[in-house]
C-alpha cells in the first residue's frame, strides 16, 4: 500500500506512521514541520498512485478563529475535494467535539462542518469521531502533557469534568479499520468515561506531579463529553484507563 499521512508530526499522526511502517506500508508525510502543506493535495496526488489519504492535520484549541478557519475548513474542502477527483479514499480526523452537546468553540464548529462537507462532496471519504486521545508523548498543553511536564497543575471545575479517554493504539487502529470502511462517519471510543480527577491521580502515581482541583471552570470547556449513539463505534477491546496509563509509562503502544 501506499499512503500519504498529513499531520504526521503531532502527537496521532507520529502513531499512526509508526504502525503503518511497522506493516510495510509506503507513507508519504505531510506536514508545515517538514515544510510541506495538506492544502496542496492536489499536487501529492498528481504525483502518485495512492491508496489512502489519512488527513490528520487540524489547528487543535487556537483562540484565533481565522486561523482554525484556514487550516480545519478551507484545507479540509482542498484535501477532500482532491482526493474526489483522483479517486482516493480518505479517511479524516473528526472530534467529539463535532457532536452538538460536545460544541462550545471554533474548532468544534469547524470538525462538524467538515463531517458535513465530506457527506456531500466526497461521500466515499470516512470521518472518525476521535475522543480525548492519550499516550506517550502527548501533545503540548494537553492535560496529559501538564501532567507531566509541570510540578504543579491545576483541575478546572473539581476535576469533575469527564472524558472518554481513548488509548492512542486504538485510536490508531480504528482509523486502519476506517481506510476499508463504507461508513461516513465512525467513532474511535473508550466509551467508559471518567473525571479528570481520577485520570490524573492513576498519573501521578508515576509522576507525583501535585494535582490542586479549583471551583473555576476553564472557557470553551464541557462538563462531560458525550458520545452520540447514533454514530457507529469502531469495534476494538478498548484499552481500559489504568491499563493505558501503564503501558504508557512503560513505553508500549
Amino acid at each position: 500500500m501506499k499512503v500519504i499521512v498529513t499531520g504526521s508530526e503531532g502527537f496521532i499522526g507520529r502513531a499512526l506512521c509508526e504502525s503503518l511502517n511497522r506493516s510495510g506500508v509506503e507513507i508519504v508525510r505531510i506536514d508545515k514541520v517538514l515544510g510541506s502543506d495538506a492544502a496542496d493535495m492536489e499536487r501529492y496526488l498528481e504525483g502518485g498512485d495512492y491508496d489512502c489519504v489519512y488527513h490528520l492535520a487540524a489547528a487543535v484549541d487556537n483562540p484565533d478563529i481565522e486561523l482554525i478557519r484556514k487550516e480545519n475548513i478551507d484545507t479540509f474542502m482542498r484535501v477532500a475535494d482532491a482526493c474526489r477527483r483522483h479517486g482516493v479514499k480518505l479517511v479524516y480526523a473528526s472530534s467529539a467535539s463535532a457532536y452538538a452537546p460536545n460544541t462550545v468553540s471554533m474548532y468544534g464548529i469547524s470538525k462538524r462542518f467538515d463531517e458535513m462537507y465530506a457527506q456531500v462532496y466526497c461521500p466515499s471519504a470516512t470521518g472518525c469521531r476521535i475522543h480525548s486521545a492519550y499516550g506517550p508523548n502527548p501533545r503540548r498543553g494537553t492535560l496529559l502533557w501538564h501532567l507531566m511536564n509541570d510540578a504543579s497543575v491545576r483541575l478546572w471545575n473539581h476535576g469533575r469534568n469527564k472524558r472518554c479517554w481513548t488509548y492512542i493504539a486504538d485510536v490508531v487502529e480504528g482509523l486502519v479499520y476506517a481506510s476499508a470502511s463504507h461508513r461516513q462517519l465512525l467513532n474511535i471510543v473508550n466509551a467508559d468515561a471518567i473525571g479528570t480527577l481520577e485520570f490524573s491521580a492513576m498519573v501521578t502515581q508515576k509522576t507525583h506531579v501535585e494535582v490542586v482541583p479549583v471551583a473555576e471552570r476553564r472557557a470553551f470547556d464541557i462538563a462531560e463529553e458525550v458520545v452520540e449513539n447514533g454514530v457507529f463505534v469502531v469495534p476494538l477491546r478498548y484499552t481500559m484507563v489504568p491499563e493505558g496509563v501503564s503501558r504508557m509509562f512503560s513505553a508500549k503502544r
